[in-house]
Parts: structure tokens; sequence; C-alpha cells
């Protein structure tokens, strides 16, 4: 899936775009980069701008790329990174003379099309649906009037942020120099000849001069999803009316777009009783009603005196189970022997002050009493051999949120060894969504508390080790979908070398 996002400057284009990432999942290609990139080295290296073969040779020998997630691209220009000073007033006077020549907008979007050929991307800029990527499954052209896309200009280069606060005030005159700039580059951008402004013939024009980023955004998620289903429904005609199959894993394959499914109870004000376990599901922890969490808490209590004075359980690690510098949570992962498993790392979070949410198979929601207590102590459905969408964007709202969520990959409590074990993928691509690290653990002696053939537990002494985050963005492969499976398949490495290093020194202990 391409997404092709094109329009003049203070559009919007960079906001919608970024949030249509997070939201989606998928890599965020930011192409006006890359020819402001090519502005500041002319402006470096003393070139002269209106020499249009210098320019051109020396855009042709840059080494332009980006690293990192959504939220912490960066832009690098040989290998150094100039995200900060590419978006300087220098450059917004000096890109459209660099880009209006067609020799470096060849060698642009021939960089373009190779960066964007490794997976589902979403790319916005001036002529992304015209020439880079005519044949974009979804393809949007943003307006609004000039004198609004300079105060966003305006009210950006000041610190602040139009998006989240509309009525931001910022210098006049400053801003009268913004908008005689903006319209300048305006002419010069439609009136190019090489691949100048204008929306496609099949794009889908959004003016967005009174719609906020998540409204703009709701309207783009709209258009993929529903290119989506056309896209399934041309799939099943190919294949003879047949449904394709369903991934076995635990959530949809990492090559499938996924839209922002609808969020029930987002925003809502939950209450002790009368709210759908949907409501639950989606909302923050810290959001549910005083009784709920009092609940929580004395559940929590007695489960902790319970499980303590059993089973002895200990956590070796338990610092490694913090949030990650960019605020979110973590996507904890562990081998599964008992109903134990969950409660101590619930419990050890808990004692820290933390929020984990254990990711469930939906069948436990046929038992009333039992779905209705997961549901209040943050527990989140997932309906296992099938794309939930829903649940994935559930966990993936809870980690931006800072809470981590936790799963069992093996998918089912493993009483022996000799067991043949099926690992359930999607916890690295939810990872990726929430630009989330992976935390593996492993855990032994809780298998000894419900020996096989045997219903009541025994006294016994179980221990926990938390292994270092992984952080998903830095695992490379061939493809965006390859580079998912190895990240699962060394995070269960990673898990069952902790629980084989907590055999050897807890010796009879499985």
């Amino acid at each position: 899936m391409r997404i092709a996002i094109d329009g003049p400057a203070g559009s919007g284009k960079s906001t919608v775009a970024h949030e249509l990432a997070r939201r989606l999942g998928i890599t965020y290609l930011d192409t006006g980069a890359m020819y402001r990139s090519v502005a500041l080295a002319c402006l470096d290296a003393g070139v002269d701008l209106a020499d249009e073969r210098a320019v051109t040779d020396l855009a042709h020998g840059l080494a332009i790329g980006f690293e990192g997630g959504v939220d912490e691209s960066r832009t690098l220009l040989d290998g150094r990174d100039v995200s900060h000073e590419i978006r300087t007033e220098r450059i917004d006077r000096n890109v459209s003379v660099v880009a209006a020549y067609p020799g470096v907008r060849a060698a642009m979007v021939a960089r373009q099309r190779e960066l964007g050929s490794a997976g589902d991307v979403i790319a916005e800029g001036r002529d992304i649906g015209t020439a880079v990527f005519p044949d974009a499954e979804v393809k949007v052209f943003l307006t609004a009037d000039a004198e609004a896309r300079a105060h966003r200009r305006a009210v950006q280069r000041s610190g602040q942020d139009a998006a989240t606060d509309p009525d931001a005030q910022v210098d006049p005159a400053a801003e009268a120099q913004v908008l005689a700039d903006i319209e300048r580059r305006d002419m010069i951008d439609s009136t190019r000849e090489a691949s100048p402004l204008k929306a496609a013939k099949d794009a889908v024009v959004i003016d967005t001069s009174h719609l906020s980023v998540d409204e703009v955004c709701d309207r783009i998620a709209g258009l993929v999803e529903k290119a989506r289903e056309q896209g399934a429904q041309a799939a099943k005609g190919a294949t003879g009316g047949q449904d394709a199959p369903e991934p076995a894993s635990l959530a949809v394959e990492a090559t499938q777009d996924i839209p922002d499914a609808a969020h029930i109870g987002r925003g809502k004000s939950l209450k002790a009783f009368g709210n759908e376990p949907a409501d639950f599901h989606a909302a923050a922890m810290m959001d549910y009603p005083a009784i709920a969490r009092g609940f929580y808490y004395v559940a929590a209590a007695a489960v902790w005196a319970w499980t303590k004075l059993w089973w002895h359980w200990e956590v070796n690690g338990a610092e490694r189970l913090t949030r990650s510098s960019n605020g979110r949570g973590a996507v904890v992962i562990m081998n599964h022997t008992s109903m134990l498993d969950p409660c101590i790392l619930v419990l050890s979070e808990l004692y820290h002050r933390r929020r984990l949410r254990p990711i469930y198979k939906s069948e436990f929601d046929d038992k009333p009493f039992i779905g209705w207590f997961l549901t209040r102590i943050g527990s989140i459905p997932i309906k296992r051999g099938e794309a939930d969408l829903k649940a994935l964007r559930e966990a993936q709202h809870a980690l931006e949120r800072g809470e981590s969520v936790l799963i069992f990959p093996e998918g089912t409590r493993v009483k022996s060894d000799d067991e043949p074990v099926t690992i359930h993928g999607g916890f690295a691509l939810m990872a990726q969504m929430a630009d989330a690290d992976i935390i593996p653990c492993g855990i032994v002696g809780a298998r000894d508390i419900t020996p096989r053939g045997h219903h009541l537990f025994r006294p016994g002494k179980a221990y926990v080790k938390v292994g270092e985050p992984m952080h998903v963005r830095k695992v490379r492969g061939k493809g965006r979908k390859h580079a998912l499976a190895d990240a699962e398949r060394m995070a269960m490495e990673q898990a069952y070398e902790l629980r084989d290093e907590l055999r050897a020194q807890h010796p009879g202990r499985m």
C-alpha cells in the first residue's frame, strides 16, 4: 500500500503524514526533506543556485536517507543529521529553486522509489501522486488558503504547535514575511516545467483551512480502508471467489495495511456499572472509575499475598520493565507454563507503580465472571487465528499512553518440554506500530505448581528473569515482513535463553 499526499507549503502534509504513519504503522517517507537537504548542501558548498548543472551534479552525488522511527525520524545528509538545519528560513527561501531543476527531481525521485520499494509507505511532497508514485493506491491533495498556511508555519517557527493550540499568537510582521514567502513559493512550484505542483486526476482534494489534524487523518484513514476493501475484493475475484486464508497469528500479516479501527469507549466517561467491556479495553487504566480501580488494588493485594506465600516468586531485572525513553510502554513477552505467569509480572509492575495489560484469548469472555474480572484489571482480549485489528489497535494505543502489554507468543500453557510449540506472530508488528520496545522474559518453577495430571496447587518457588529491551526499528531484514519475523524469532530465542539460564541457576525447576 502506497499513500501519496501532495499539497502546497503549510497545508499540513508533514503533520498529517506523521500522524497517519503512526496510526497505520507504516513507513513515513519525507520527500520534502530530501530537496531541502540538496538546498542545504548547495548553500554549504557555495554552489550558485542559479547554476542548474552544478546543482544537479551535486544532487546526484549526495547520500540522503532517514533513520529512526516516526517520532524521532532523522534526516541524514552524507551521514550527518541535518534534521534541524533543513527547517530554517534560509532553506525555506531557496528550496523551490533547487527543486525546480529536472535533473535534481530525477535524482530524488529515483531515491524515493528506492526507499519506497522496501514496503508499505506514506509519502508527502508536491508531486508524489503525479511523478513519484503515480500508481499509488491512495492519493490525496491537501490545500488551504495562503493566510492559514502562513499562520501555521509562523507558529511552527516560533516553537509553538498550531495543531494543539489553534489560538497561538505570533509576531504579525514575521507572519507577513512567511505569507510572502509562501505566495512566492506557490508561484514557483505551480509554474515550473518539471513536475509542477498540481493534484493528480484521481486524487481526493481536502481543504484543511478549518480542519483539525485528527479530522484530516480520519478522512484519509477512511480512504485507506476503502482501498484495502477494494484490494481484498479484487484478490477474492482473482482466486475464483474464495476468500484468502487468514494468517494464523496473533495479529495481521506485516505486509497488510491496518486502518485505524473504531475505538469503542475512547473518550467516554467510564462508570462503575453500565459500560460495555469494550469501553474498558480501549480506555486508559488511570481513567477507570474509582470503584473499578479500588477493586483492582484489593484483588491485586489478595493475589499478591496468596502467590507470595505459596510460591515465593522472585523477579530478577524488574527495573528493565520500564517505559522507554520516548514515554511509550513495552511489549513484554514470556514463555507460558501456568496461570501464575501473568500474575507475577502484573503484580511486580504494579508494585513499581506501572501498568501491565495482559493480552488474553477472547474465549475467556464466554465465561461471565472471568471475562468481567479480566476486563476490570486492564486485560485486552484477542481473537486467535484471525486478523484482530481492533485488539491490535487497542494494544497500540495502550503502549502509546505508556502502558505496557504482556503477550505469551506460545499461545497456550506448555506443560512439558516434549510438547510441540507454535509461536504466534504479530507482537513485533504491534511494537513497531507504537514505536515500542520488546522485552523478553523467562520463567521457571511455575509449571511445578500444577504437575501434569493434578488439579490442586502445591507450594514451590518460581523465578522470572527480565532481559534487555529490543528495539524493533533496529532489526534489519529483506523488507518489512522479514524484518518483523526476524525480530520475533530473536525475541523468543532470548526468552528461551533466559529460561534456560534460570534452570541452570535453580536445578529441578521447570
